[in-house]
């Protein structure tokens, strides 16, 4: 039995982007479960295509006289049923797996999952394609229509429906659409037997239960073994440049890794001390660039100061937009008349503003293993940041305790001191200045009171302690560190740039011992 070709070009597109759409679903839960590393996914796509390699051999059990006719088709039908529930249930499988497993070890099973997925096409072609001399064009052209599903399928998921709908009911419509797909193909052969209509609608029921299926998918993805104990998070907004996770109300994940604090006082963690700072520095930072704004309480603490005129903020996800509208402690920076907020890349941005100028550019990056770090902390960023600088501007920003990340600052500025763990560089002379730090804080004020109360013994005492930073640094627990000091500590340290990635790679497929160990082949 030959298929029509028309209706098995439409099959092959759908067929591609209901697998892609799968796999951009994938990605995202390995992204957050490895915490934006970025092995991630190379090692998720390797598997993905294994299983695809792995799934065409399968399907040549199906391509003899013994299932010619319908029957063919019939098994096509089942194959893509079988291989959206399993790909439907993958995601909450891989979630509990973490639980007990480093997550390289769900791969074997996104493997055979990818296999089934794989399995269809060729039986499509087979059923497609005559054996004649039109069989290689039919072939390519087939493979075009699959192609160009596929790259809707990553394309459509990846930027639309990611933003605009949970995991959970994405994995649910894909399984709708399979059986719909399904359903088609084995109408195809005839009458559906009841047994095929059966698992159709079982199929479907299933799709019904992905809100249980699904739920607290994040927290096990995240806390893994700790999942168990710990309370659910208050809030998760999904969009398509990643998951932003909420604990207590308070403690900020971005992409499964801590991202800052709903919190402006600098009594209460965090390292809130740092953007207070910037006054010690320099004495009039009426225009401030801040890139990247997570929950907003650097960008407000600056907004705050009273010697800032302007605050720009470039931050990649809108995600967090959502977030600071949503609590009081940070809300007004949305309509706070000095604050600009730009949702862009920030080197992007940098280079589409190339006449901007600032006295002070603040950037709170994340830790320097996580992909894309790179991009942030390399020797080409840093310059490029150093060409938006006033004279006397400096820019802060966090190394997060890379020697590396730390030298390259080093070699771009003339001037650096070291802030606890963030990195401070300017071609000016970098001098802290006690006096001006004490006036400017005790002039802050924020949501109508003042941040530090002088009338009271505390508010005082806070004030006291604000300023050892700066007066007796060896009394603090994040000391500051003059360059002669970084010298002696980073020197011998090697650079980051755009080329050699600093720390992203750590792990590689030369680190046989503990390659082994992911695999399970080594149970020492």
């Amino acid at each position: 039995m030959t298929l029509d070709f028309r209706l098995a070009l439409i099959l092959s597109g759908a067929s591609g982007f209901i697998a892609l759409a799968h796999e951009i679903v994938w990605s995202r839960v390995y992204n957050l479960t490895s915490g934006s590393s970025a092995q991630a996914l190379g090692m998720m796509l390797g598997g993905y295509l294994v299983g695809l390699a792995l799934g065409s051999l399968l399907s040549r059990r199906w391509q003899d006289e013994r299932y010619g006719g319908p029957a063919q088709l019939r098994t096509l039908a089942r194959l893509v049923l079988g291989a959206n529930v399993a790909a439907f249930l993958l995601v909450p499988a891989i979630s509990w797996l973490v639980v007990w497993l480093e997550w390289p070890h769900t791969l074997p099973l996104l493997a055979g999952t990818a296999a089934l997925l794989g399995a269809g096409f060729p039986l499509l072609c087979h059923l497609a394609i005559p054996a004649d001399r039109e069989s290689g064009a039919r072939l390519s052209y087939l493979y075009l229509a699959n192609i160009v599903g596929s790259g809707l399928g990553s394309l459509l998921t990846g930027f639309g429906l990611m933003q605009w709908f949970a995991l959970w009911q994405i994995a649910a419509g894909l399984l709708v659409a399979a059986v719909g797909l399904a359903g088609l193909v084995a109408r195809l052969a005839g009458p559906v037997p009841r047994r095929d209509a059966a698992l159709c609608l079982v199929a479907l029921l299933l799709a019904t239960t992905a809100p249980q299926l699904y739920a607290h998918l994040y927290e096990r993805l995240q806390y893994k073994a700790e999942a168990l104990r710990r309370p659910p998070f208050t809030e998760v907004i999904e969009s398509r440049h990643g998951v932003i996770t909420i604990e207590d109300n308070r403690v900020i994940y971005g992409s499964g890794i801590y991202d800052g604090l709903l919190d402006t006082s600098p009594r209460t963690g965090g390292g809130l001390y740092r953007p207070y700072f910037i006054s010690a520095l320099h004495p009039a930072p009426r225009e401030v660039l801040v890139v990247g704004m997570s929950g907003g309480a650097w960008a407000k603490v600056i907004a705050h100061n009273p010697g800032v005129d302007k605050v720009t903020v470039v931050e990649i996800s809108e995600g967090y937009l959502q977030l600071i509208a949503r609590h009081r402690v940070v809300s007004d920076l949305l309509t706070d008349p000095k604050v600009t907020i730009a949702i862009d890349d920030g080197r992007r941005w940098l280079r589409r503003h190339p006449d901007r100028r600032f006295d002070v550019v603040v950037m709170n990056t994340t830790f320097y293993w996580r992909e894309f770090a790179s991009a942030i902390l390399s020797r080409e960023c840093l310059e490029l940041v150093k060409a938006h600088l006033k004279p006397g501007g400096f820019v802060m920003w966090n190394c997060t305790g890379s020697d590396r990340a730390i030298k390259t600052g080093m070699e771009v500025f003339p001037h650096t001191l070291m802030l606890g763990n963030n990195c401070v560089g300017s071609e000016a002379p970098l001098a802290i200045d006690a006096d001006r730090w004490r006036s400017v804080l005790a002039a802050y004020r924020m949501d109508g009171r003042p941040v530090f109360d002088l009338a009271t013994p505390a508010g005082r005492a806070d004030l006291e302690a604000m300023l050892a930073i700066a007066t007796d640094p060896q009394a603090y627990h994040d000391n500051i560190q003059n360059r002669a000091q970084m010298a002696a500590l980073y020197g011998g340290a090697r650079i980051i740039t755009d080329d050699n990635l600093g720390h992203e790679y750590k792990f590689t497929l030369t680190d046989t011992a503990r390659l082994r160990q992911l695999l399970f082949l080594d149970r020492r």
